[in-house]
């Protein structure tokens, strides 16, 4: 059964810090399985994350994803210990290596060797997380510490993959992986067979596949395009979203949104669930002159077909 959440930071800022507490309030209130926030130029998200996990009760909320250049992985795996603490094991750890103009052109540092640099980042939070503590010494990262908590809660920890090697170790050592601006095809024959393989072959559980979506019920399919393209037409020029656009077949990355009514987009999500997709987070995006509304008629769909689908 795939599993429906709400994904927000994909169209860039949700709104103030309370504004975003409320959506996942709401979300929850609403019946959905989770919800997702991407770490943009805006509230630092797991601090957010911290915040709302105290304001619910049931939803699932997780990051897809937080840059991993952003903390040194023990202050990550603290972070995250502490929010996993407040939400009663709701809280799920998406983390990614971000992309290069990110790193170098807005962080003023140097990106290289992504794959290596996730690879020991990931020892040292998974270490931290399991067991509280860490002896590490690595090629890019050395971490030497115990932490002093008296008990340590499970945190599910989840990959922004898209390559065969960050997808291989995404199967081999986390739980799964987030995907964004991924479609249908690229995750059939490219994204859950190079997961699913690379953790059977380590002798783990399947993995999740987390395909965020930006979705528009509509009918007005040639306004939605039109917005899509504003709002999401930037992430083709990162290499690593082209090259799934390029696997897909499309030009644009404004081609990746959900657009159509009711029942199009119903069979849309259908497909993604018929992919390999475990979960869904949507990034919902208004179209026409009643932007409230617009937003509320897409809400409603995929509230009706959570634990249906």
């Amino acid at each position: 059964m795939l599993r429906i959440g709400l994904f927000i930071g994909g169209a860039g800022s949700a709104g103030t810090l309370q504004r975003q507490i409320s959506q996942i309030v709401e979300a929850e209130k609403a019946g959905f399985d989770s919800f997702w926030a991407a770490h943009i130029m805006d509230v630092d998200i797991m601090s957010m994350l911290c915040l709302a996990a105290e304001q619910t009760t049931r939803i699932e909320i997780g990051t897809a994803v937080t840059p991993t250049f952003l903390r040194h992985p023990i202050a990550m795996a603290q972070q995250a210990i502490t929010v996993q603490k407040v939400a009663n094991g709701r809280f799920t750890l998406g983390i990614g290596v971000s992309h290069k103009p990110v790193v170098e052109n807005r962080l003023g540092m140097k990106f290289q060797r992504p794959w290596r640099h996730m690879y020991e980042y990931l020892q040292i939070v998974q270490s931290l997380a399991r067991e509280g503590k860490v002896d590490y010494q690595g090629e890019m990262f050395s971490a030497n510490i115990e932490l002093t908590m008296p008990s340590l809660p499970k945190i599910p920890v989840l990959l922004a993959a898209l390559g065969p090697r960050m997808l291989k170790t995404a199967g081999q050592l986390a739980d799964g992986t987030i995907t964004w601006m991924t479609g249908v095809e690229t995750l059939k024959t490219h994204i859950v067979p190079t997961i699913n393989d690379a953790a059977r072959e380590a002798g783990r559980e399947t993995p999740r596949v987390i395909a965020a979506v930006p979705l528009a019920v509509t009918d007005d399919r040639e306004a939605a395009f039109e917005q899509s393209d504003k709002y999401f037409g930037r992430y083709g020029q990162l290499p690593s979203y082209r090259a799934m656009l390029d696997r897909e077949g499309v030009e644009s990355s404004a081609e990746m949104a959900l657009i159509g009514n009711e029942r199009e987009v119903e069979a849309m999500l259908k497909d993604y669930s018929d992919a390999g997709a475990t979960d869904i987070a949507v990034q919902i995006f208004p179209v026409g002159p009643k932007l409230d509304d617009s937003v509320m008629r897409s809400k409603q769909l995929l509230s009706d077909l959570v634990g249906k689908l």
